[in-house]
């Protein structure tokens, strides 16, 4: 992977995109509509956000890491065989969880991970909602290679299981 600079543009770019897919997809009209409704702590209009963010960082990692093969989505309270619902409390997992499925493991691509951690941190500072804490658009990716993938251990073991299958946001 070649070094690359990292532009805080590119987190803007992907906030807009995702506020302006979270209004396709809640019927509010336009940017201003979504950021009132996070204001009121709305967090179905989060849920859209952040699925927003996660497809934008999707493709952005899978355009500058030629080894990620696929990116997918998932929960993390749905991925560990706990049984029952998961009282209402505040977030205590990270709010956009990522998997992504790279042909090697690569320090390049945590790198980059923890730039655009930083850069969607700051950029999500400045939307209020009174339920959001540090947690809600902090980005957790994990790396699994084709390995893992293919003996299903680790991560790779979820991008196939019947039961907790992750949702693909981008693929190669």
């Amino acid at each position: 992977m070649p070094a690359i600079t990292f532009d805080t543009a590119i987190v803007k770019s992907m906030m807009e995109d995702a506020i302006e897919f979270c209004a396709r997809k809640t019927g509010l009209e336009g940017r201003d509509q979504v950021l009132e409704a996070l204001g009121r702590g709305d967090c179905s209009v989060c849920e859209y956000l952040r699925y927003g963010l996660a497809k934008g960082v999707a493709e952005y990692l899978g355009s500058v890491d030629d080894t990620v093969k696929a990116i997918y989505t998932y929960e993390p309270e749905y991925a560990t065989s706990v049984e029952g619902l998961i009282p209402d409390r505040p977030n205590l997992t990270p709010g956009i969880n990522l998997i992504a499925w790279v042909s090697r493991k690569s320090a390049a691509l945590s790198s980059v991970v923890a730039s655009l951690n930083s850069g969607l941190a700051e950029e999500c500072r400045r939307l209020v909602c009174p339920r959001a804490n540090a947690l809600c658009f902090m980005l957790d990716v994990k790396v699994a290679d084709d390995d893992e993938v293919q003996r299903q251990t680790g991560y790779g073991a979820l991008i196939r299981s019947l039961y907790v299958r992750p949702l693909e946001v981008w693929h190669r």
